[in-house]
């Protein structure tokens, strides 16, 4: 915090719109996700285990035994059917925009791509067949977003609140639906990409301050006794990916360190 800024909770007094970003990567993955599920589709179907594996689904034993673990990454844009791609679009969609709206084009960038990893090596760590979808990062995002609420539930208000309180039935509704017998959803893949969200929406959370934007600008040139008072000043989230640098590239390095964990439980499993 500078001598420009005052502190968030005193935005809830004024009343003044936050910052927002236009969603850009929402929509670039919606089309890669489209693009390759029409050439799977053409290249034998998307329910095909052959044509899944050559595109690169999350196969625990190829990842163990080839060392294949650009599948991890892979996994998080295959889709199994048409059902199940339209729900993942649908939640993209609406999950997508928000986030992405809210901590910005480069935050979410990391938190997609990062918490689709998380989900899928705690796939990779914890089952033994053969995954794919979106939903892995989708859940990371669902973290992040609950971050974002928890973190600015009294800038918020009511609404705050009321969208945690949301957002817990939903996570609910999903355990459950997850859990019922013949689901065939991959719950470890959630659960790690939802974890994955919750620590980096953590650090990358947006944090807004009232900032006087023209002391900012004069800001080399005036005394620490000098400097102007905020008066109309707008909101600005100072956060930023590279703020947080450190702990992205920390999670990364255990992203690593859990990937070689899970090749040692999985390799006494591979035929």
């Amino acid at each position: 915090m500078d001598a420009y800024s005052r502190p968030s909770h005193s935005l809830t007094e004024l009343h003044m719109p936050i910052p927002t970003a236009k969603p850009f990567w929402t929509y670039v993955f919606m089309a890669v996700d489209i693009f390759i599920f029409v050439v799977m589709t053409l290249a034998g179907g998307t329910q095909n285990p052959a044509v899944l594996d050559r595109f690169g689904a999350n196969n625990a034993w190829l990842i163990a035994t080839q060392q294949e673990y650009w599948r991890l990454f892979t996994a998080n844009f295959i889709h199994i059917g048409i059902a199940h791609l339209a729900f993942n679009m649908f939640a993209l969609f609406q999950l997508g925009r928000q986030i992405e709206s809210l901590y910005g084009r480069r935050r979410f960038l990391a938190i997609y791509l990062l918490s689709g990893l998380s989900g899928a090596i705690f796939s990779y760590m914890l089952t033994q067949g053969r995954s794919a979808g979106a939903s892995t990062a989708l859940f990371g995002l669902f973290g992040a977003l609950v971050v974002y609420f928890y973190k600015h539930r009294e800038m918020l208000g009511r609404l705050g609140q009321q969208q945690l309180i949301y957002l817990g039935v939903i996570l609910l509704i999903n355990i459950i639906i997850g859990l019922s017998p013949g689901s065939n959803i991959d719950n470890w893949g959630h659960f790690g990409g939802f974890i994955g969200g919750l620590i980096l929406g953590w650090f990358l959370c947006p944090r807004y301050a009232l900032v006087d934007p023209f002391a900012r600008a004069f800001a080399p040139v005036l005394s620490e006794r000098r400097r102007p008072e905020l008066s109309n000043g707008i909101v600005m989230d100072t956060n930023s990916l590279a703020r947080q640098a450190f702990p992205v590239a920390a999670f990364a390095l255990g992203l690593v360190a859990l990937t070689l964990i899970a090749t040692a439980m999985q390799r006494p499993f591979a035929p």
